[in-house]
C-alpha cells in the first residue's frame, strides 16, 4: 500500500483528537457523551454511502466520459450526498441540544462530525475509491479541505440558533458546504492541481474568516 494512502487517513482522526484533548483539558468535568455521538455518527455515514457507491456503479453513472457527467458526480452524487449526510447529525443531533448555545460551539461539532465521516471515508476510499483519484493529491489536500468545509456549515448553524426564521442560514450553510466539497471532488476528478490549491486557498481563507466572526459575535454578546 502506498505511503499517500496511510497519510490519507491521519489528518481526520488527528483534528478529532487535538479538538476534544483542547476541550477535554478546557472542561476537565465537562460531558463528553454529545462529543463521542457526533463522532460515531459522523463516521457512521460510510454505511448509506457504500450502498449509494454499489447503486452508483450498477446504473454506470460513475463513467465519466463528459464534462456534464464529471460536474454531476461531483457535486451531486459525492458533494452533495457527503455533506448532506454530515448536516442531517449535526441538524437532528447536535442543533437541538441545549448545550449547544454559541456558534463557536457549532462550529466545533461541525468538525468532529465531518472528521468522523472523512475518517470512515478515507478508511473506505482505500479499497473503494475511483481509481481517476490521485490518492496523494487526496491525501495532501484533505485536511484543510473537510476542516474549512466543516466550519463553513457550523458557522451557519451556528447563527441559526438565535434566528426566528432559522432555516435561511442552515440551507445557507448547506449549499455553500455542498459547492465547496464539489469544487473539491471536481478537482480530485480531473487532477487539476492549480485548480485544487486555489481552490484549498480561498476554502481555507473562508474558514478563517468565520471563525473570526463567531469570535466576534461571542465578545459583542458577552
Amino acid at each position: 500500500m502506498e505511503t499517500s494512502a496511510l497519510l490519507s487517513l491521519l489528518p481526520a482522526p488527528m483534528a478529532a483528537a487535538i479538538l476534544y484533548l483542547f476541550v477535554r483539558y478546557k472542561f476537565p468535568e465537562g460531558n463528553f457523551k454529545l462529543v463521542y455521538k457526533s463522532f460515531l455518527l459522523g463516521a457512521a455515514g460510510i454505511i448509506p454511502i457504500y450502498f449509494f457507491d454499489q447503486l452508483i456503479i450498477y446504473l454506470h453513472l460513475d463513467h465519466l466520459h463528459s464534462l456534464n457527467r464529471t460536474l454531476f458526480y461531483s457535486f451531486v452524487l459525492t458533494g452533495g450526498v457527503y455533506e448532506l449526510w454530515k448536516f442531517i447529525v449535526l441538524k437532528l443531533v447536535v442543533y437541538p441540544s441545549k448545550k449547544v448555545q454559541k456558534t463557536v460551539e457549532m462550529i466545533f461539532y461541525s468538525i468532529i462530525i465531518a472528521a468522523g465521516f472523512t475518517s470512515a471515508y478515507s478508511a473506505y476510499a482505500l479499497f473503494y475509491a475511483p481509481g481517476y483519484i490521485s490518492v496523494s493529491l487526496y491525501a495532501l489536500s484533505i485536511g484543510p479541505v473537510f476542516i474549512s468545509i466543516a466550519i463553513i456549515m457550523g458557522y451557519f448553524a451556528g447563527i441559526a440558533l438565535n434566528r426566528k426564521y432559522a432555516v435561511t442560514d442552515l440551507v445557507t450553510g448547506l449549499f455553500i458546504a455542498i459547492v465547496f466539497q464539489g469544487i473539491y471532488r471536481f478537482c480530485l476528478l480531473t487532477t487539476d492541481t492549480l485548480l485544487l490549491y486555489l481552490a484549498m486557498a480561498g476554502m481555507l481563507a473562508t474558514g478563517i474568516t468565520f471563525v473570526a466572526f463567531s469570535f466576534r459575535r461571542e465578545q459583542d454578546s458577552d
